[in-house]
């Protein structure tokens, strides 16, 4: 993967923009900082290998640019959750996510299992619970995702794969939604199960349709 700071390079810059925001004893240092460090970079090469959208590759490699806003919030999101799941260290846990806030207006939390493969296309003012996603997710701004727990305490709503998720997009409740599914600008589904290969949006009235969709816009977005 091409990246436009050596990886010594980011860390000091990813260290620098938490030293500033929170001056405390805490720093972006440790084993398992390190550790965390190259994990974040191989989850980060491997979703970006299946996004098909040009500045996320150069010729055919991949390609990180830390001022691009949105791979920059995947790779806080990838490092944050890594160094959680290693040693669950809270503190730099939530700066890191704390920062992807102040730089993005973006929540999400590094407990949240995001998919393998998903694509944020700039997802400004968006939430994204503690779902169960699936890959090749795409999620635009001001999207909402509710944090559920199914009957065994395991996280939901399910989301399936190819959801892509409009501007305003709302999943309120813990009814699976299905593959293939596009849940257009505005549209909210609350409480609805919604069946694979459908289309949810909101017409000129204000009501929430669903109807059987061929078109898969999620797919446009990743490496067929």
């Amino acid at each position: 993967m091409i990246i436009s700071l050596s990886k010594t390079e980011l860390k000091q810059y990813v260290g620098k923009q938490l030293d500033h925001f929170f001056p405390d004893k805490y720093r972006l240092e440790g084993k398992d900082v390190d550790t965390a460090w190259e994990l974040a970079f191989d989850r980060l090469e491997y979703c970006f290998q299946h996004i098909s959208r040009t500045p996320y590759t150069n010729g055919n490699e991949t390609y990180f640019y830390h001022l691009h806003s949105d791979q920059y919030s995947q790779f806080l999101y990838f490092l944050s959750n890594s160094l959680w799941k290693l040693s669950q260290n809270q503190v730099i846990c939530d700066k890191l996510i704390y920062l992807n806030k102040i730089l993005n207006g973006f929540f999400y939390s590094y407990k949240c299992e995001l998919p393998d493969i998903f694509f944020f296309n700039h997802p400004v003012g968006s939430i994204i619970g503690n779902a169960a996603y699936s890959d090749f997710l795409v999620v635009s701004q001001n999207v909402t995702i509710n944090t559920g727990s199914g009957e065994l305490g395991e996280p939901s709503p399910s989301i399936g794969k190819f959801v892509f998720l409009a501007a305003g997009a709302k999943i309120i409740g813990d009814f699976p939604i299905g593959d293939h599914v596009a849940i257009g600008v505005d549209a909210m589904v609350y409480k609805k199960r919604i069946p694979s290969n459908s289309i949810v949006y909101r017409d000129e009235t204000g009501e929430i349709i669903v109807r059987p969709y061929v078109k898969d816009i999620a797919q446009t977005f990743f490496v067929q």
